[in-house]
């Protein structure tokens, strides 16, 4: 419970208020539907409603007291009223008083790029616990620090939510959290009021054209984390990426860089795969090291690295670093191999750009140069529909043979979606359609040889489909898991 007049206190753009300010706020949300008795109801535009179409029906529901920044919107007198600038600013600060500064109290690390977030944001919380800092994370996989374990609808979770999750953190006794940070997040202010200690960037692909429009517009909202960072913050950067440079355009921070390239602050010399994990070489400002991590593919190699760089210039002790490079967790649905007694194996991934495809599928084969690789995919509707062709060409060029299948349509037309991924298919010879998920996923199975290799992308660790808006129980992993019970080849 906090007092509405001190939940105000230093909230900027506040043009007037009406009502009593001394009443007691027991909750603060942005979600008309999560409304408590006394709760204070900030109103924000969203992407597809308006809270402003809701201060009624929170009303109703009990809300103590509501923040907006219509003023044609009418008020009942029943409730104080606290007319704002923008209320989506606002958001963070109110909820950053209600839950206590926790964002003050721990060490933030800020990870943005196109592909890789979750595993750097992985490795990463693993490596700074293993050097005695406490890290929670929050992601696309949810939010966790040891047993606490929150799911979540956005990779970067709305601000108020954020505050929650960083208060939670905080009375757990963590002392640092790592966080994705999406674009649709950065252009949405989701991170206001975070000052982050370091910043990672990993890579900048094609992905999310359907909200900014442009690569420029993409790009932009990505640079606006470190264009956020002060002077006595770290900025993590992947050299090797040609937008680099750009990314850091206006930063303040102290940058640090890392990759293959011999200019790079923390250089790869060597890289040595096998079917277990790799060993890496690596120029370093503490020496050469050399030491071995137990993940592989190029792609992880920089994942890694992004997570060991943040690690050591953040002060963590070099030895239980390094240590701690062979023991990284599995991250769900990234690359996974799933585990059972079948003659073939199966991977799944989360890939659902091109460049993350392509990566995927190059990864595998190369790693197993002799064996049939065998695909199953889809896009997602409502999203970017530019990238639909160059996947459907991409699967064909680097699989044996590939089923094209749904992802989340979402309110699209499941064929229009498939139809599209078709046409930049490079051959009418080694690709098949079958729209329904599982079916698909199930023939991909049923098809498979002794020694073939099975990758099932796009979705990875999602357990649900979306189609026609509604979000409907479905894991690839767990169709997998059906069929291996189903033809005796559990393990």
């Amino acid at each position: 419970m906090m007092q509405l007049s001190k939940l105000m206190h230093m909230v900027p753009g506040i043009k007037q208020t009406s009502g009593n300010l001394d009443i007691q706020i027991a909750s603060l949300t942005y979600d008309s539907r999560k409304i408590t008795r006394g709760s204070l109801f900030v109103a924000v535009q969203g992407l597809v409603s308006d809270g402003h179409d809701f201060i009624a029906q929170a009303i109703d529901a009990g809300a103590g007291a509501v923040v907006y920044d219509r003023e044609t919107v009418p008020i009942s007198n029943s409730v104080t009223a606290i007319l704002v600038e923008d209320s989506r600013k606002a958001l963070p600060l109110f909820a950053a008083n209600f839950y206590g500064h926790p964002e003050d109290k721990l060490t933030l690390i800020g990870i943005t790029g196109t592909n890789g977030k979750t595993t750097s944001n992985y490795f990463l919380q693993h490596l700074l616990s293993a050097g005695g800092l406490k890290t929670g994370r929050v992601g696309t996989t949810g939010a966790a620090l040891d047993t606490l374990e929150v799911d979540l609808i956005h990779t970067t979770p709305e601000s108020s939510d954020l505050m929650e999750i960083l208060h939670t953190f905080d009375k757990a006794g963590a002392q640092a959290a790592t966080l994705e940070v999406s674009s649709h997040a950065l252009a949405q202010g989701r991170t206001a009021g975070l000052t982050f200690k370091a910043a990672v960037f990993s890579n900048f692909t094609q992905d999310h054209l359907d909200y900014h429009k442009s690569l420029d517009e993409y790009l932009l909202a990505k640079q606006l984390l470190f264009k956020g960072l002060d002077e006595a913050a770290l900025a993590i950067i992947n050299i090797d990426d040609p937008n680099a440079a750009k990314m850091i355009e206006g930063c303040k921070a102290r940058v640090i860089s890392y990759g293959y390239q011999p200019e790079a602050d923390y250089q790869i010399q060597s890289c040595v795969s096998s079917d277990v994990g790799m060993e890496l070489i690596i120029s370093t400002p503490q020496g050469l090291l050399t030491f071995p991590v137990n993940t592989v593919g190029t792609f992880n190699s920089y994942n890694f690295l992004s997570a060991f760089v943040t690690a050591l210039e953040l002060g963590s002790n070099l030895a239980l670093t390094i240590q701690a490079a062979n023991t990284l967790p599995v991250v769900p649905g990234r690359l996974e191999r799933m585990h059972n007694n079948a003659p073939f194996m199966v991977f799944v991934d989360y890939a659902h750009t091109p460049d993350a495809m392509e990566t995927v599928l190059q990864t595998l084969a190369e790693a197993y140069p002799s064996r049939q690789l065998l695909s199953v995919f889809g896009c997602g509707g409502d999203r970017d529909q530019g990238k639909r062709p160059i996947m459907g060409e991409i699967a064909t060029r680097l699989s044996s043979h590939a089923i094209i299948t749904d992802d989340n349509p979402r309110t699209e037309e499941s064929m229009s979606i498939i139809d599209a991924i078709a046409a930049g298919c490079i051959t009418q010879i080694n690709f098949t359609i079958i729209s329904d998920r599982t079916s698909a996923v199930i023939q991909a199975l049923e098809n498979a040889k002794p020694g073939d290799v099975v990758a099932i992308l796009g979705k990875g660790h999602e357990p649900y489909q979306e189609i026609m808006g509604v979000r409907k129980p479905y894991s690839d992993m767990n169709v997998v898991n059906q069929f291996m019970e189903q033809h005796g080849y559990s393990a």
